[in-house]
């Protein structure tokens, strides 16, 4: 039995389905037109009067955009008509930069935040901040709260609910868009006028809307700069000496804005009964929802970061709207339909959550858990005095009960019922409890009023007081016991059926999905699916490596949820469970998942450690019975299947028994293989010994008090090795939520996101230029430089004044290892490391750096060999591994005693870059060590070396042997009688007793005499020349080097010299020993293999995956290293970069104070780490990396600036991404580079691709995206450039999505059939991202998309795309589409620089290359039926091997499971 193979196109929709995409595509295309037409009229003359501008911006607004109800195809068309760059943008800068500010009109103003939305949705909003300048982007900040605060809010104070019209946009929707631009600019607080403009909304001037001037009070006290700070910002609200009329006016808006919203939005939630599943029992109530939602979203961004929450929390505490919001109608649904409240309560919880986490909002220090309890305490405490001194006999049960007791909600509501309503709101204004709404709406307009006053928890006629009800609910949710950072630590790893069932985590990523294609300005217009979604979002800022994990895990929980949920899925499909009389069975297969033969038997409990509740360890045993199938499955689960592999525990149910959400799975765990178990049960029955989950499995025992509770799991589901990494992960944080992680404090604050971004860095020691430290500092380069030439290159920018030092190991001339000492002033002062003498032979022959760097690498190794942390960006080909290694070899050499952790994200990449450390020759083999899976993939020569932990503890076994058989070679040839070569022991007595009293004894009688003794009679007393003679094979003291200068001081000397190098090398010999001496001692292999990680290794080298799954390990056994190196950094998770640092003792600050580098090398304008779920990536921003972080951040970086790769014709497309990248012309205007590509008459080209066969794109299944006419077309390209001579090999086809990588290998298969020995494979079949970090002479890219720009829009994917060929690049798409595009406008500008119709050179041969300048005969190919005329005629014309034989597989992957998803 096998699997079915995949075919590359999935099959076709049905003949409506196609009708309905027929009739949407020409919509879009007509839609497309007119935007088109509307976008050029628009662009008026400059002469063109503010009157007509405004109406054609108007009525594009109408038409297009609201006429259009906000649709996705209207407004990507007028962002394909570039309106904003074009039109809007232009016209507001205009507008707005004469004396008369903010002079643009609100339907303009709205036009602009309709169409940023966009952008910001799409994730493209970074590129649209680039083209503003700094402060017109902070002018349509301000331009956004205008338009909320003159033009769409009710006018104070706040008499209706209906918010009020922008030209043709409704009130809601006006106010949705305006409240989604500014949650986007507050998550962009690194772009200078954003910054400014939205810091000035969350200043002190909030706290004047307090009512609890006892809370407030109370903070200044504590913080005495606030006080004062508060006081000058009230001052400038007032027209006077301190601010002009305008300038007043505008901080009143900006101090009263935040409240205003906030007073808006509570109005809102109560002018609904939410009785409709939309939110509300109409399409403006739906609306209202969906707006609540928005505004939900916003405040958690306000209050997730440190600089905006600041002020914030305390108003919204203060405001109560967590109460207000748990109980509006909205949040009493509890319909399963109803999406849009469901989404609205999940967001009040996420909000409660915010305000609740445990942090100082002022000075942002994390409150662990005894410091909550203990501001718990002093809360209950003031509570009970004040209920002391106010009601004293009336509340005398609450003053005398313990706080644990009263944090008890029930328990506290108790109390407080014993008091009347006013003695209530007197004890709640006592301890600074708002009695009442924040604003008095106007009694005369009974609109309001009548709207809410079945709803609002408002006393009637009662001055909108609130209710005992509302008021006791304040105080229980105030006086609640507050969590720490370690809530939560104990819950379970993975994610159990309740949320891989619930259909939460497919609906985030359906919703995110419809909102991408959508493309709506604003959430909640029309498609519910576009709301906010209730998922943390990672972002610039963190209030503390608390809140990092927590919303790393919750995220990555998520993540790891959708995959099993669709490996499920797609494995119950497969088994075809069926009932037979009530039982289950299954009849159909699948290779990843397996009945389980016999029932789960759970073999071990160990009792909960002190203080917890879980057990310790649970064990389990299960079988699984392969007998039945293909040799293949067995295989691959012998194989994959290993110890520390997750695997997943279901419990099937027959489809009459399933809901149909359920997927037919009724329960899911996790487990972990421990052990493959010893079976005689049959040759295809496998046992395999696992480990559950200790929390998960209290909560079912729990949860089943009688009966097994594991009983019912029938069915195993494995996942590919590359997808277990996320239980490691996982472990790992929930393991840092139990005990929060330490960091180096010079590390800790630029993790969080505050402190100056520039003091952290390695090169702020040197100062701003380079050339102004404060103190001398030395810097050991080791062989960086080749030469004196090549060190002063390399500082010739910086320092004009560079002297040799003449004291130096040099001598006063230039020599390796160097150190450079950097005096201020622009002086260096260069001396040498002289190393010290080991005789005639050195421990081992290390081979000197041949690689001229240039002044910017060198700048890179400057910073990695500082303390401190270093970015180091490396552009495509500018040789950054190169960097990488030599940055380890210099902290290697310069500092002995310190250990170099080596991270990268994919065991491919660690052992590229592992392998060249070895070849480099230049560290002891000893000192290295590979950890991981990876290392049986290492290239021969490092593989030969067996760098993984068992190969190093035989290499240090065999090396002890060899050094033992030296000693007693030694003891023989001093005379004296023992078995000193035993053991490690005895060694060292030969040592001390024999070697070491030898050696003083001669160095005190000839060395240290007086009178000088000549060569012969320091040759004759020396006592280890019968040692040396025979380690060499040959006379230590050769004669006729001494005949030369017999008797002399220069021969005297040299003996001298050369004897003390043998003696050194004897020590070492020995020293070498002591180290070796543990591994005889310690018995067994796991204790050397540790024993050499934590002692011996100086640079261990692993994945974070590694060090995630391991973590544990390496804190029990105190592993310590002082230096982080971390490769590919830009593909790093954010949080896979966090838990490598966090390795030297959980909770142990001096233990973090080691870690003294921190050196990230990457390039963040490629492709960022790959995640699958739609909505964890683009919305909760989980794919942002540490090193875009801190990039983003404004952290100082060095960017390498010279590509040795391509050609630089094609390094110019993706050149300006780069600050002046150039060429090394040593390397890439010489041989090839200096030819024309055979064949083909330019080196790079874009070829237009119309409809092939009445079709452009199709999409046979969702997301499943192909293009048949440019797969023939790339086929029919690579055919002919074999034709020609072109080696297979040197060729790569790289397409933008998994549905047309498959096409590619069909048409590939079925086109090359029958000549398939000659025209073979390309070098690879592969999707961008799949080929990132790889390059090929010749790329052939297809881009597939025909209606819109796809996922091609984000730069970094072009970047890559672009950056893969290193001689010729020919890009294949529909040039109007990309062309049109405002993010890809330069780089398509230079791809069609050479036309957009693809020319050949047919009567040129590979192996004779047409010289540059030579005159070539050209043919242009029309399009794709031209291009297959062409190479029939050239096949008829070639005599080609014969035969049948299928294609070579390597390179031409089959299509995965998950290619309908998107590319990876």
């Amino acid at each position: 039995m096998a699997p079915a193979k995949r075919k590359a196109a999935a099959p076709r929709k049905p003949a409506g389905d196609r009708a309905a995409s027929s009739k949407a595509v020409s919509e879009a295309v007509s839609e497309a037109a007119a935007a088109a037409a509307a976008v050029e009229a628009a662009c008026l003359p400059q002469d063109a009067t503010r009157l007509q501008r405004d109406q054609a911006i108007t009525d594009i607004l109408s038409t297009h955009i609201a006429g259009s109800g906000f649709s996705g195809a209207s407004i990507r068309a007028l962002e394909r008509a570039q309106y904003l760059e074009r039109c809007l943008w232009p016209y507001f800068l205009q507008t707005t930069s004469t004396d008369e500010q903010h002079t643009a009109t609100p339907t303009h103003v709205l036009s602009l935040l309709v169409m940023l939305n966009a952008k910001h949705q799409q994730r493209v909003l970074d590129a649209a901040w680039r083209t503003m300048e700094g402060a017109a982007a902070g002018r349509l900040v301000d331009a956004a709260v205008d338009l909320l605060v003159n033009h769409v809010l009710p006018s104070a104070p706040l008499k209706t609910v209906a918010a009020l019209c922008v030209g043709p946009v409704d009130g809601s929707s006006a106010r949705s868009i305006a409240v989604h631009f500014l949650d986007a600019c507050f998550g962009s607080l690194e772009v200078p006028g954003v910054r400014d403009a939205c810091l000035r909304l969350v200043a002190p001037g909030l706290w004047t809307h307090v009512e609890g001037r006892r809370l407030v009070d109370a903070e200044y006290a504590r913080q005495p700069a606030l006080c004062r700070l508060a006081k000058h910002a009230a001052r400038r609200t007032v027209a006077g000496k301190h601010a002009d009329a305008e300038t007043a006016r505008r901080n009143c808006r900006d101090r009263d804005f935040l409240w205003l919203l906030v007073c808006d939005f509570i109005a809102l939630l109560w002018h609904s009964d939410g009785s409709s599943n939309d939110g509300g029992s109409g399409d403006g109530d739906a609306a209202a929802c969906a707006y609540a939602c928005t505004f939900l979203a916003f405040l958690v961004t306000l209050t997730s970061q440190l600089a905006t929450r600041r002020f914030v929390a305390l108003l919204l505490r203060d405001m109560h709207v967590v109460e207000l919001c748990m109980q509006a109608p909205w949040s009493q649904q509890t319909s399963e339909d109803a999406r849009g409240p469901r989404r609205f309560r999940g967001l009040a919880e996420r909000l409660h959550e915010r305000l609740s986490f445990p942090v100082d909002d002022v000075g942002g220090q994390a409150l662990g858990a005894e410091e909550s309890m203990r501001r718990q305490d002093a809360r209950l405490a003031a509570l009970q005095l004040a209920a002391f001194e106010a009601h004293p006999g009336e509340l005398d049960a609450l003053v005398n009960d313990s706080g644990m007791r009263l944090a008890d909600p029930a328990v506290l509501a108790g109390h407080l019922d014993a008091l009347p309503l006013d003695a209530l709101r007197d004890l709640a204004r006592s301890v600074g409890v708002r009695t009442r709404l924040a604003w008095q709406p106007a009694h005369e307009d009974g609109g309001w009023l009548s709207a809410v006053a079945a709803n609002i928890p408002v006393a009637s006629g009662d001055d909108m007081a609130y209710t005992r009800a509302f008021l006791a609910a304040v105080f229980c949710r105030h006086y609640a016991r507050a969590g720490s950072e370690e809530d939560g630590a104990g819950a379970a790893v993975l994610p159990d059926e309740q949320l891989l069932l619930s259909g939460a985590v497919a609906e985030a990523d359906t919703s995110m999905r419809t909102l991408s294609r959508s493309a709506a300005a604003a959430p909640g217009f029309a498609e519910y699916a576009a709301l906010p979604l209730v998922l943390p979002r990672m972002g610039l800022q963190y209030l503390t490596l608390g809140d990092y994990v927590q919303r790393s895990r919750a995220l990555m929980q998520v993540e790891a949820a959708f995959a099993v949920h669709e490996d499920m899925k797609d494995a119950v499909r497969r088994l075809q469970p069926a009932d037979d009389e009530g039982a289950v069975v299954f009849e159909g297969w699948a290779r990843m998942a397996l009945p389980l033969h016999g029932p789960l038997h759970v073999t071990e409990v160990r009792p909960p450690r002190v203080g917890e509740r879980a057990p310790r360890l649970v064990r389990a045993e299960l079988a699984v019975d392969l007998a039945q199938y293909a040799e293949s499955v067995r295989r691959e689960w012998d194989a994959d299947v290993r110890g520390r592999d997750t695997l997943f525990l279901l419990h099937v149910v027959a489809p009459a028994a399933a809901a149909a959400e359920t997927l037919g799975v009724a329960a899911v765990r996790v487990c972990q293989v421990e052990a493959r178990a010893e079976d005689a049960s049959g040759a295809g029955v496998r046992r395999l010994r696992v480990l559950l989950d200790p929390a998960q499995y209290q909560a079912d025992v729990e949860r089943h008090a009688a009966g097994d509770a594991y009983a019912a799991f029938n069915v195993v589901l494995r996942r590919r090795p590359q997808e277990g990494g996320v239980r490691g992960v996982l472990d790992a944080l929930r393991a840092m939520a139990a005990v929060p992680p330490q960091l180096p404090a010079w590390l800790a604050p630029i993790f969080l996101g505050y402190g100056d971004p520039a003091q952290a860095t390695a090169l702020h020691v040197l100062g701003a230029d380079m050339r102004s430290p404060a103190a001398p500092v030395a810097v050991d380069f080791g062989d960086t430089f080749v030469s004196e030439e090549h060190l002063r290159s390399s500082f010739a920018e910086t320092h004009a004044d560079i002297a040799l030092d003449p004291g130096g190991g040099g001598g006063g001339a230039f020599a390796t290892p160097c150190v450079v000492e950097f005096c201020g002033g622009g002086r260096l002062r260069v001396s040498s490391r002289k190393a010290a003498a080991r005789g005639p032979m050195a421990l081992q022959a290390g081979r000197a750096n041949t690689l001229a760097f240039t002044p910017a690498q060198v700048r890179a190794l400057l910073s990695a060999s500082l303390p401190g942390l270093t970015l180091i960006v490396g552009p495509p080909g500018t040789g950054k591994t190169d960097v990488a290694v030599q940055a380890v070899a210099n902290l290697y050499h310069a500092h002995a005693a310190q250990t170099t952790l080596l991270l990268t994200h994919s065991n491919q990449a660690l052992n590229q870059l592992f392998a060249k450390i070895v070849a480099a020759g230049n560290i002891e083999p000893r000192h290295l060590l590979r950890l991981g899976h990876g290392e049986e993939d290492l290239d021969a020569a490092a593989a030969a070396a067996r760098y993984s932990k068992a190969g190093r503890v035989e290499s240090f076994l065999e090396r002890r042997a060899e050094l033992l058989q030296r000693v007693q070679l030694l003891a023989e040839s001093l005379r004296v009688a023992g078995d000193y070569g035993y053991t490690c022991d005895s060694a060292q007595v030969l040592f001390v007793a024999h070697v070491r009293v030898r050696w003083d004894a001669y160095r005190r009688r000839h060395l240290a005499a007086e009178a000088k003794p000549s060569a012969a009679d320091l040759v004759a007393a020396f006592p280890f020349t019968a040692f040396f003679d025979s380690l060499l094979g040959r006379p230590l003291f050769a004669a006729d080097s001494l005949s030369a200068a017999a008797d002399t001081a220069a021969a005297a000397d040299h003996v001298i010299e050369l004897a003390t190098g043998c003696f050194g090398y004897l020590e070492d010999m020995f020293g070498e020993l002591r180290e070796l001496q543990p591994f005889e001692l310690l018995p067994g292999a796991r204790d050397r293999a540790n024993y050499l990680l934590t002692n011996q290794a100086r640079i261990v080298a692993m994945t974070c995956t590694h060090a995630a799954m391991n973590r544990d390990e390496l804190l029990r056994l105190g592993f310590r290293y002082d230096n982080v190196v971390i490769e590919e950094a830009a593909q790093i998770l954010d949080v896979e970069t966090l838990i490598p640092l966090c390795l030297q003792g959980s909770g142990n600050s001096a233990a973090a104070e080691r870690l003294k580098r921190l050196i990230l090398i990457g390039d963040h304008n490629q492709l960022p780490p790959v995640v699958k779920h739609t909505a964890v990536r683009e919305y909760g921003l989980l794919d942002q990396s540490f090193f875009a972080r801190m990039v983003r951040l404004g952290v100082p970086y060095v960017e390498l600036n010279r590509q040795a790769r391509a050609r630089p014709e094609i390094a110019d497309l993706y050149r300006a991404r780069y600050d002046r990248l150039g060429d090394l012309d040593a390397r890439v205007r010489v041989g090839a580079y200096t030819r024309p590509n055979a064949g083909l008459a330019f080196t790079y080209q874009f070829v237009n691709v119309e409809d092939f066969q009445g079709q452009g794109q199709s999409e046979p299944s969702r997301h499943f995206y192909q293009n048949l006419g440019e797969a023939e077309y790339l086929v029919q390209v690579f055919q002919y450039l074999r034709l020609l001579g072109h080696p297979a090999g040197s060729i790569a086809i790289l397409t933008t999505y998994n549905g047309q990588r498959a096409l590619l290998n069909d048409v590939l298969k079925r086109r090359c059939r029958s000549n398939a020995a000659f025209f073979g494979c390309p070098r690879a079949i592969a999707t961008v991202d799949q080929y990132q970090g790889q390059q090929s002479d010749i790329v052939l890219l297809s881009l597939v998309r025909t209606m819109s720009v796809g996922y091609l829009r984000d730069l970094r994917r072009l970047t890559v795309a672009l950056s893969r060929a290193r001689l010729g690049l020919y890009v294949f798409g529909r040039r109007c589409v990309f062309e049109s595009c405002f993010e890809l406008k330069d780089a398509f500008a230079g791809l069609l620089a050479n036309g957009d119709c693809l020319e050949l050179c047919p009567g040129e041969r590979y192996d004779e290359p047409p010289e540059d300048g030579s005159e070539r005969k050209v043919r242009r190919i029309k399009d794709v039926e031209d291009m297959a005329a062409l190479v029939l005629e050239m096949v008829e014309t070639t005599q080609l091997p014969q035969g049948d034989s299928a294609v070579p597989q390597e390179g031409m992957e089959e299509a995965t499971d998950n290619d309908e998803m998107e590319e990876d």
